[in-house]
Formats: structure tokens, C-alpha cells, sequence
């Protein structure tokens, strides 16, 4: 089937453009959720969820997926999957300014592999939890529906802080992908979601939802890793489809949990962290985690996400938060995936 291109992007790229032209007619004065790099951030999603119903059209409801539904049927080993299915397709990141195509999946046929990791909606412990689908929605597999890119400005927050002067100018500059000047979407698609529903609580407790291996064949019977159908959602209202990664508008600088000293606190590191969530029914707004603590709070005893996966109790990288009075990792480990809710609304 042939992907169709997506050109709307441009009409938030404009909106934004226009915004920054404005910003410049106005006294220097930054309100918080109120500068244009902000609004040029909101139009991008709003923009990305026609992408995201684009997709959907094409593939009878389903959402973005880079991993065979039937993987956990073979407990989650690529070599046995392959044996029975053939080569699996591989997440195209994009071809360099050299003409180097650069891709991640599993070895077969004696051609290279390697990045299966990047394929499974997103790892269940610590060491792997920051790699997975629910990170590379600008790969080729999805990016056609927008610009065609993995460097394209629609996958990039304007202000994001995990993108650094080489890659923004590689962004400016229209390249595809550069191995050594690329960087994640700032838009985490939420990996609970991107799981069939029974993997983030079996449905047998509210108040403690247990998690299921997707890996395994027992669980869903072999189909853990199957992508959902948006129509799977319940609460569209309620549950994020992509969010904001790292903290913004407060400037937090670099989280000196993680080595290398350039990785950002992440949106759930800060009670004060503020960010833009894109939510199934296409709306846009702020999100913080104070509004998904207090949702918790009022939710009676039932609980918004997993305490019970490999992650702990902590979740997400709570461990890394920059406070104390942060622990939410909604988005992520939302309980029942898709048929979750991230919120309750804000009071």
C-alpha cells in the first residue's frame, strides 16, 4: 500500500512562524504556557493527531506499531518468530546526506541486526525502558503521513531541551536522518497504550492492577505486543496518546542521574513541570503531574498506572525525579493500557 504524504504540519509551522512574528511586536515580557515556541509546540500535536487518524485509516483502526502482533506467541524470541514468519521488518530511521540508510530490528538471512529493542512498544526494566516504538513515531513507518523525515520540525517542540545546535541545525537544514546529529520526537507516545489492554492490569483489582508479560504466551494468548484499535480507547478525554517529554517552561537543566550530563529531567521528574498532552479524542493541553496526582487522589482507591511491572514501584524513572512530591508515571504505564485513564480532568 502506498503511504499517503501528510502536508498539514506546514500549517502549524506557519502558525507558529506567525506567532514568533508577534512575540517580537510586544514588549520582552515571557508569561509561562504563553510564549510562541509553546503555541508553535500545541499546533504541532494538533496537527500530528490527523496524522495519527491518517494512519489509522489505512490500517483498519489500528494505531502506530513497529512490532509483529504475534510475538509473544514465541515468548518474545526474534529468531523463532522469524523462523515461522520470514525476515521481520525493520524500523527505518532514515537515509543520510551519503545516501546510508540506518534501520534497527533483528538479524535474518545473514543480513546485519541489531536494536530489536526499538521494534517492541517499550522495555520493562530500567536499563532498556528508554528505547521502544513509543519513541520513534518520526520513523519511516509513520513519518510519511507527516513530511516524510525523521528530522522534520513537526516532531520536534520548538523549545525542547533534548535538542541540541547540531541536530537543530540538521532540522533546518531539511536532512533526513544523521546518526550523529538526530535525536528523539519530543512526543512520547504512550507506551501503555501501544500494549494490548491486559498487559497493564488484568482486570482483576482497581486498587493494585497486575501486570503481564507481553513476552508471553500465555498472556493475551501470545498477542501482548498487538497494537490496539483507537476505538479500544474508553476514556479518549482522559487518555494521552503523546506528551511532552521532558520538563518544560521551567528551566530544570540536566538531570545528574543519568551519565554524560545532557539528558533533561524528564516530565514526571517535577512537580512544577508543565507540558503539552495530545489525548485520543485530537484535543491539546497542559498536563502536569500535580493534575495526575491529584486525579489518583480523588480516584477512590483505584489506581491511574502500574506499580506492579518490572519497573517498580518508583515507575517511569521515578527514581531520577528532581523532588519528592512528584510520583506519577502515568502515559507510561497507564493501567489498562488504551482502556485506561490518565486523568480525571482538572478541578
Amino acid at each position: 500500500m502506498q503511504r499517503r504524504a501528510f502536508t498539514i504540519i506546514e500549517t502549524a509551522v506557519v502558525a507558529g512562524a506567525i506567532a514568533v512574528a508577534a512575540s517580537a511586536a510586544i514588549p520582552m515580557f515571557r508569561k509561562v504556557g504563553c510564549n510562541a515556541m509553546r503555541d508553535q509546540s500545541a499546533a504541532q500535536m494538533a496537527a500530528l493527531a490527523t496524522a495519527h487518524a491518517m494512519y489509522a485509516s489505512d490500517f483498519n483502526d489500528r494505531q502506530f506499531t513497529l512490532c509483529p502482533d504475534d510475538l509473544g506467541v514465541y515468548n518474545g524470541n526474534w529468531s523463532n518468530w522469524q523462523a515461522a514468519h520470514g525476515c521481520a521488518p525493520h524500523a527505518i530511521f532514515g537515509t543520510t546526506a551519503a545516501g546510508v540508510t540506518y534501520h534497527a530490528g533483528p538479524a535474518c538471512n545473514g543480513s546485519g541486526g541489531g536494536g530489536e529493542g526499538y521494534l517492541i512498544p517499550m522495555g520493562t526494566t530500567t536499563g532498556d525502558a528508554s528505547v521502544g516504538a513509543y519513541r520513534l513515531t518520526n520513523t519511516r513507518a509513520f513519518n510519511s503521513y507527516v513530511g516524510g523525515r525523521f528530522l522534520d520540525q513537526a516532531f520536534y517542540a520548538p523549545d525542547d531541551p533534548g535538542v541540541n545546535r547540531k541536530v537543530q541545525r540538521n532540522i533546518n537544514a531539511g536532512a533526513d536522518y544523521e546518526p550523529n546529529g538526530s535525536a528523539f520526537s519530543t512526543y512520547d507516545y504512550s507506551s501503555a497504550a501501544m500494549f494490548h489492554p491486559s498487559v497493564m492490569g488484568d482486570g482483576t483489582s482497581a486498587t493494585n492492577p497486575l501486570w503481564r508479560n507481553p513476552g508471553s504466551a500465555s498472556t493475551a494468548g501470545g498477542m501482548g505486543y498487538r497494537s490496539p484499535s483507537n476505538s479500544q480507547c474508553t476514556n479518549p478525554a482522559l487518555k494521552t496518546r503523546l506528551l511532552e517529554r521532558y520538563v518544560m517552561e521551567v528551566t530544570a537543566g540536566s538531570n545528574p542521574d543519568f551519565g554524560g550530563g545532557t539528558t533533561p529531567y524528564f516530565w514526571n521528574h517535577s512537580y512544577r513541570s508543565r507540558g503539552y498532552a495530545l489525548f485520543f479524542d485530537g484535543s491539546v493541553r497542559l498536563f502536569t503531574p500535580r493534575e495526575a496526582m491529584d486525579s489518583e487522589t480523588r480516584a477512590g482507591g483505584a489506581k491511574l498506572w502500574l506499580r506492579t511491572t518490572p519497573l517498580g514501584t518508583a515507575g517511569y524513572f521515578g527514581l531520577q525525579s528532581a523532588d519528592f512530591l512528584v510520583k506519577t508515571s502515568v502515559h507510561y504505564l497507564t493501567a489498562g493500557g488504551i482502556k485506561g485513564r490518565d486523568t480525571l480532568a482538572p478541578q
